[in-house]
């Protein structure tokens, strides 16, 4: 790729990232299964009716583009509902987006999500996540973020996972490039202590997760 093509994809991830977000919050969607296509048509239809965005919190609707009839931005809200997975996610955000490549915001807070999903690893350039006010139990599950190279700022606070020993320098630990989490900004000194809070049980869920990553023989020279 030239140094204008560069450039070019450079601009267009940035007028994605700062247009106005896709929200579809407070639409009472138990999953995602709750929305379904036409063939002939690439904009959703809710099964409840209400198949357009939220205008008015935004100020506004994204624009779409012209040929593709899709949305022209790189956010999207499914804040405030009842959603217990993401199972599609991706797959959806392909017929809502014209870049799903460039969703850099998600909002998913106020749901009743169990998990972290491994579709969050489908959005490269991902570098807002909002998790917060959700059932997810196991902090371990935070560790796959680690694969969302631009993750820089993470919401899990009133999750029941918050309730483990050392929860922030855990998920800290887990994610060395993240700047700020549960909206307050990560210093220096945690990431120093980090490595030396990692609670017991922790490791060996971890370890029994990504045994490619902690091999049994290094736990606990490298996690003491």
């Amino acid at each position: 790729m030239s140094q204008d093509d560069d450039s070019l994809c450079n601009s267009a991830y940035q007028y994605f990232k700062c247009a106005k977000p896709l929200d579809f919050s407070y639409r009472n969607l138990v999953s995602l299964e709750g929305i379904r296509h036409s063939q002939e048509l690439p904009i959703p239809i809710f099964l409840n009716g209400n198949e357009k965005p939220l205008p008015l919190r935004v100020r506004g609707a994204p624009k779409k583009s012209s040929k593709s009839n899709r949305y022209r931005t790189g956010s999207f809200w499914l804040n405030k509902n009842y959603l217990k997975n993401v199972n599609g996610l991706r797959n959806l955000a392909d017929r809502l987006f014209e870049m799903a490549d460039y969703l850099s915001w998600l909002d998913l807070s106020d749901n009743n999500l169990t998990t972290i999903s491994d579709e969050f690893l489908l959005f490269p350039n991902l570098s807002m996540l909002y998790l917060h006010k959700n059932n997810i139990h196991d902090v371990v599950d935070a560790y796959k973020l680690r694969n969302l190279k631009k993750l820089r700022t993470l919401t899990l606070h009133k999750n029941p996972m918050c309730g483990t020993p050392c929860y922030r320098s855990t998920v800290i630990h887990f994610l060395p490039n993240i700047r700020k989490l549960d909206n307050v900004v990560v210093v220096r000194s945690e990431r120093e202590q980090e490595r030396k809070t990692l609670d017991k049980d922790v490791r060996v869920r971890l370890t029994n997760a990504y045994p490619e990553d902690f091999p049994c023989t290094l736990v606990s020279s490298k996690m003491r």
